[in-house]
């Protein structure tokens, strides 16, 4: 079957062929068939190769035909969910209220009794009385009293009476009201000193054996205050704060002197946001009575009045504290009347809650009178003595003050001050024993340094370092600082043994400084060698509320002077109990 089939295609291919060889002479010809006359002509054909034909391949027929089908029918199933509530009964178990309880309070000693006695007859009594806690008023009353009457030998070896009084009666009270708390004090203070302070070569030739002076002169001062005030304690957002003081005082002394004063202070401010606006205003009535000489007996009278009014503005930020203000002092002293301007500026910026740097640019009026000058130095001669306001015209302060660790905080400051009128001690030539100072004035411009270093609770010790450096420049003088040091340094420490015995040191050293020489005015003055004290202390609790202390002050048995020609004593100490109630 399959060679009859093949040799039926052999046979019609051929026949194609024929028939195509001679359609192809056909057309050639009729081509070339006729030229311009007619004629047919001579004509070349070239063949260049044999004509094979070309066959394409059959498409076979698929056996199994395929299907495409259109009509896609694509799944779709919705699901219903009928949610169904059940019913159920659900009975807490019933529980007591909790009660919230505080803190127990520690024991609080309302009372406190404090002994002691010590060579040079040195007697010492301190008793503290508070009320316990009270919701609505808090009241209580002090006492001190710590004397001395032993003798020291000065210079030529003589015994002088050198002892001293000093006591201290007190009682006070607040009463809390609901946007303020109302506060009053009385206080009656006495200090009793002899003037042993003399030199025993003074006015005398020198061959001559000086004489043993004896009932040297005493003088007391006395101070009675009363004093009363109030201050806001509004927490409201929109508050008025205020703090207004009223203060009477009379001073008086065994040598017929006395002062009348009365004070009044308020501070009246509002906050908005974190800014503060305020005013300061001060009032103060000196009632000065004395006698001028030994030689006159009628007793002189002056009044001083000051008047302050302090605008300011402060704002108050996480890192920034700022004030600007100005204070304005007028002084009428007598018949004549001064007026004072001072900026009241400063700025603290707080570096991360550890580093605090500052600056300040201020001035102020300082007030001299025989009562506040007692309480720097009580060897004045109130009949000669000399009183001017001092005036601090400009005091820049530039400092840095943080916490190096929970344990160490630090301070450093400079300062500049530029004073007219400051007064510095100087003997009274005027006296026969010139035993008594006298206040000497003169312009200052003083530059001083103050660093300071506390240590609390490393392990059981804790301490502190504190010291200054004075540099003073005269503009109209150029004397030295009179009684004034350049330098001075003061050390405690404490170290916490036990529970029953701790005990410490404590030393206070001055510098060399220099007594005006009355004798010669023109030299540099009479040097006062640097003072250097070194005490001692112990305390040991037999129990919570009793224990015993020992005090060794001038342990080295220096002979000191802190104001020319006097010695002050040499070591001594004390032994007491303390008792709590």
């Amino acid at each position: 079957m399959k060679t009859n089939n093949k040799a039926k295609y052999n046979l019609m291919r051929s026949k194609i062929i024929y028939v195509a060889v001679i359609l192809m002479l056909l057309v050639v010809n009729s081509a070339f068939a006729q030229n311009e006359d007619g004629n047919l002509g001579e004509q070349t054909v070239i063949i260049y190769n044999e004509y094979t034909p070309v066959l394409k391949d059959a498409n076979r027929i698929q056996f199994l035909p395929v299907i495409i089908d259109t009509v896609k029918v694509s799944p779709k199933f919705e699901y219903n969910v009928a949610p169904m509530v059940y019913k159920t009964d659900f009975k807490p178990t019933q529980i007591t209220a909790a009660s919230i309880k505080g803190e127990p309070l520690k024991r609080l000693d309302n009372g406190m009794i404090k002994l002691g006695m010590g060579n040079y007859l040195s007697p010492f009594v301190e008793v503290y009385y508070n009320s316990r806690r009270e919701k609505n008023f808090s009241v209580g009353a002090y006492v001190k009293h710590q004397s001395a009457h032993g003798t020291i030998k000065n210079v030529a070896d003589q015994p002088v009476y050198a002892g001293y009084n000093n006591n201290l009666v007190k009682a006070f009270g607040k009463k809390f009201l609901r946007n303020s708390t109302v506060s009053g004090d009385l206080v009656f203070s006495s200090n009793q000193n002899h003037f042993y302070g003399y030199d025993p070569y003074i006015n005398l030739p020198v061959d001559q054996k000086p004489l043993i002076r004896s009932n040297m002169e005493m003088q007391r001062y006395n101070r009675f205050t009363a004093q009363t005030g109030i201050v806001s304690n509004n927490t409201a957002q929109k508050r008025f704060d205020y703090r207004l003081d009223f203060a009477y005082q009379y001073f008086f002394t065994a040598s017929d002197d006395s002062q009348h004063k009365i004070k009044f202070d308020a501070d009246l401010s509002k906050l908005v946001k974190s800014n503060r606006f305020g005013v300061d205003i001060g009032f103060m009535f000196n009632k000065n009575m004395y006698i001028p000489s030994e030689f006159v007996a009628l007793q002189t009278e002056y009044n001083e009045i000051f008047l302050d009014l302090d605008p300011y503005f402060k704002h108050y930020t996480k890192d920034w504290q700022i004030k600007l203000g100005a204070k304005t002092t007028g002084e009428f002293v007598g018949s004549s009347t001064e007026y004072h301007i001072y900026p009241d500026i400063y700025f603290q910026h707080n570096i991360s809650n550890t580093i605090i740097p500052y600056a300040g640019f201020k001035g102020y009026l300082e007030n001299n009178n025989l009562e506040s000058i007692s309480l720097v130095n009580q060897f004045v001669n109130s009949r000669n003595l000399l009183l001017q306001s001092t005036n601090y015209a400009q005091v820049i302060d530039v400092g840095l003050k943080g916490n190096i660790s929970k344990h160490l905080y630090f301070h450093i400051n400079g300062n500049y001050s530029k004073i007219d009128n400051m007064g510095f001690f100087v003997n009274d030539t005027s006296i026969d024993l010139q035993n008594k100072f006298i206040l000497e004035y003169t312009n200052v411009e003083r530059f001083s340094g103050y660093a300071e270093f506390a240590v609390r609770n490393i392990g059981k010790f804790s301490g502190l370092l504190k010291g200054h450096y004075y540099y003073y420049s005269y503009i109209k003088s150029r004397e030295n600082a009179w009684h004034m040091p350049s330098f001075d340094i003061y050390l405690s420490t404490k170290y916490q043994f036990d529970e029953k015995l701790s005990f410490g040191l404590e030393t206070g050293v001055l510098s060399t400084r220099f007594a005006k020489d009355m004798s010669n005015p023109s030299s540099d003055g009479v040097k006062l060698k640097p003072v250097v004290d070194v005490n001692l202390f112990a305390d040991y609790s037999f129990a919570s509320n009793f224990s015993a202390f020992i005090y060794m002050n001038n342990i080295a048995g220096q002979k000191n002077y802190y104001w020319n020609n006097y010695q002050s004593q040499g070591f001594n100490f004390m032994l007491g109990i303390k008792y709590l109630f």
